[in-house]
């Protein structure tokens, strides 16, 4: 059904009228500026990422008045369902917002998208070393990442502890334990939101799995020397629905849009704030500088009995714009002007101004904010494992994400979830062939 959805909305992309959707090698501007289309993933309703993008913008435009971006935006499954119907339909634009592992890898590894390591030649040791680690079977990197990804941090009110007469739990028990305090003071025990399902895996699962289980475990699922209805996996799980059978979670979290649980965070509703590092950006312009004081990165505690790695987070090389194969000479050229502007030092510099810690080399200004100081530290000195849809078929997340939600909704046990999953993996997961 997921596959026919794809098609169907790839012929549809095909009568679309061709002059909106070429690939732009043969187009330039009337001035004779060089046109390329672009499809970037950004969610224009969030005021903290757009001012960041409007700078950038800004800058690029007065910077390259030679190359052209027609843009179109979009973020969550309506930017992955339209990028792989593209990719289908053989109408990639010349640039677009592509994941390192398998978030995107279909389109990745259809060979639509050109490699990017001619022009990344003598420039490896600009960027922090899991940043360009091989996207492609061959050591192709298909997109330059923007940053190094921590998809797992718990942003702690400490303030909010104090008022409650509670320490930062050390194991999962201690912090079971503090939802009757919690909640009875009118709070949210622990702020998520989960209505696209990634949330949940991204943010939470995959870095569950890293203690249960580890990355030996995980290599060894990839493959099929493990199975994901391993006590590795089914333990992490496990965890999930233990969180949300005693009310840990936001209520309604799996109908909650992404941003209620920020918001709830940024509002002092909730002692805890499960989300990716990334959400660091957003705190830079939405706390005050008071709460910037109270406010301490951590990571879920310590999980009884588990023998991966411990205290861990789930880390992944960043996201970043690729560009499509078909492109060459000056067109090519400009999208790597592009694509070095953006995950280079220029545009670095301009997101780490809001909280970004990027993929290249930038010493943390000592008048940084308090949020990237935080976020920094917290990368350089917190181990991490896989996150789940980086290493596994992103077709698989259509089969686990919802099966997450109906686990916490009651109708499927972590056992059912796991054993669906791998049924999905092992008839399926490019890994496993």
């Amino acid at each position: 059904m997921r596959r026919l959805s794809l098609i169907t909305a790839a012929l549809l992309l095909i009568l679309v009228p061709v002059s909106l959707l070429a690939n732009g090698q043969d187009e330039a501007a009337a001035d004779g500026a060089v046109k390329l289309r672009m499809f970037h993933y950004l969610d224009l309703a969030d005021a903290t990422t757009s001012a960041n993008w409007d700078i950038l913008l800004n800058t690029w435009n007065s910077s390259h008045p030679e190359i052209e971006l027609e843009i179109e935006y979009l973020v969550n499954e309506p930017y992955h369902n339209k990028l792989q119907a593209m990719s289908v339909a053989g109408q990639l634009p010349d640039i677009m917002f592509l994941w390192p592992g398998k978030r995107t890898g279909q389109v990745t590894g259809s060979g639509q998208i050109k490699d990017l390591s001619p022009w990344l030649e003598g420039k490896e040791d600009m960027f922090s070393p899991a940043a360009l680690t091989p996207q492609g079977p061959n050591g192709e990197i298909w997109e330059l990442p923007e940053q190094v990804t921590a998809t797992h941090v718990m942003f702690v009110n400490d303030r909010l502890l104090d008022e409650l007469g509670l320490d930062f739990p050390e194991t999962m028990d201690e912090l079971l334990a503090q939802g009757d305090a919690i909640r009875d003071a009118g709070l949210i025990p622990i702020a998520m939101d989960n209505k696209d399902g990634w949330q949940m895996q991204s943010c939470m699962l995959s870095a569950l799995v890293a203690r249960t289980g580890g990355p030996a475990w995980f290599d060894k699922a990839i493959v099929g020397d493990a199975s994901f209805e391993d006590p590795e996996f089914v333990e992490a799980l496990e965890v999930i629905k233990t969180l949300n059978d005693n009310d840990m979670f936001s209520p309604g979290i799996n109908q909650a849009e992404y941003g209620r649980a920020l918001t709830d965070f940024v509002t002092e509703k909730a002692v805890y704030f499960i989300d990716g590092g990334w959400r660091a950006n957003n705190l830079v312009g939405e706390l005050t500088a008071e709460q910037k004081e109270y406010v301490s990165l951590r990571v879920f505690p310590e999980i009884s009995g588990a023998d991966g790695l411990a205290a861990s987070t789930a880390i992944v090389a960043g996201t970043g714009h690729g560009m499509n194969a078909k492109l060459e000479g000056a067109e090519a050229d400009a999208a790597w002007e592009w694509i070095w502007f953006y995950s280079g030092p220029v545009g670095s510099a301009i997101r780490q101004g809001f909280g970004a810690l990027p993929a290249y080399k930038l010493p943390v200004p000592g008048n940084a904010d308090p949020m990237i100081k935080h976020l920094a530290e917290f990368v350089n000195t917190t181990p991490g494992g896989y996150v789940i849809d980086a290493k596994m078929d992103a077709e698989g997340m259509g089969v686990l994400h919802p099966a997450l939600q109906k686990m916490m909704f009651g109708e499927l046990s972590p056992a059912e979830v796991a054993a669906e999953y791998e049924s999905w993996v092992a008839a399926n997961d490019a890994g496993r062939k």
